[in-house]
């Protein structure tokens, strides 16, 4: 609560600093920063770990029947009916230059969006929601290659395995560019 001193005399300025010591305030306060915390969603694609901010899922969905879409880039595994939409379906592996697998019964969809594009995420496992410290999260090192680097935003530890998160909006541009 912030309390105008009177300008008018020394009483008045000592009578409004007991007033504020009565009512509990702290003159020599401070505020701790407290660390921005980012919500994340983290997944399994073959042998690796990667997360997705909570705040671009629209949901997570069982794998359903995905229809092939004929003349479509290789890291589009197809299209599936999302509540009467039709939703693309992006294969990560490809994208990331993973080994593909036969999906299991842990294979999920994750639909996400950014602005008006979205798409959904085809992962073997949803693993966990976690919040991470902003400050844990490390840079892409350089020495990934340059194809699959542009597509994660950095690197954090979680339950000792390094996880990488997923850049969403470059997922999505390439989805438009190609299309």
């Amino acid at each position: 609560m912030k309390k105008d001193f009177p300008s008018q005399n020394g009483k008045e300025i000592c009578e409004a600093v007991m007033e504020m010591a009565q009512e509990g305030e702290d003159l020599y306060e401070r505020k701790e920063l407290r660390e921005e915390m980012l919500p994340l969603i983290v997944f399994r694609l073959s042998r690796e770990w990667y997360a997705v901010e909570i705040t671009k899922i629209k949901e997570i969905l069982k794998k359903t029947r995905i229809t092939f879409l004929p003349s479509s880039p290789e890291y589009i595994a197809g299209i599936i009916n999302f509540r009467g939409n039709i939703l693309s379906v992006t294969d990560l592996k490809v994208i990331l230059g993973l080994p593909r697998d036969e999906p299991t019964g842990g294979t999920r969809i994750v639909a996400i969006e950014s602005g008006c594009l979205e798409t959904g995420l085809l992962v073997d496992e949803v693993v966990e929601t976690i919040e991470v410290q902003m400050s844990r999260i490390e840079p892409v090192p350089p020495s990934l290659p340059p194809e699959r680097r542009k597509y994660l935003e950095g690197l954090f530890r979680w339950e000792n395995r390094f996880v990488a998160l997923i850049r969403v909006e470059r997922v999505l541009e390439n989805k438009v560019s190609v299309s």
